[in-house]
């Protein structure tokens, strides 16, 4: 996968593999931060092409345990509580 530009404030929600997970991960340099929505998008389009059904999707495909996060606009929602969505 082609990684995102450095950006000393990034506009748009990156996400970066972190190391210890790189074996579940195949294709996704770890330490590279990605585009998280194109991210999700190849990770979901993975899963289903191996047969995973719809409804046993993962609700949220980069686990934040899994991923480190940057940037993005923040939700009004959430926009006191100083994290992303």
């Amino acid at each position: 996968m082609k990684p995102v530009q450095p950006a000393a404030r990034p506009t748009v929600r990156e996400a970066r593999l972190r190391e210890e997970f790189a074996d579940q991960y195949h294709g996704i340099d770890p330490g590279e931060w990605f585009n998280a929505a194109g991210l999700a998008e190849q990770l979901i389009a993975k899963l289903l092409q191996d047969g995973v059904p719809d409804d046993e999707l993962p609700r949220r495909v980069l686990d934040p345990r899994h991923f480190e996060f940057r940037g993005g606009e923040m939700s009004a929602s959430r926009s006191g509580s100083g994290q992303h969505t």
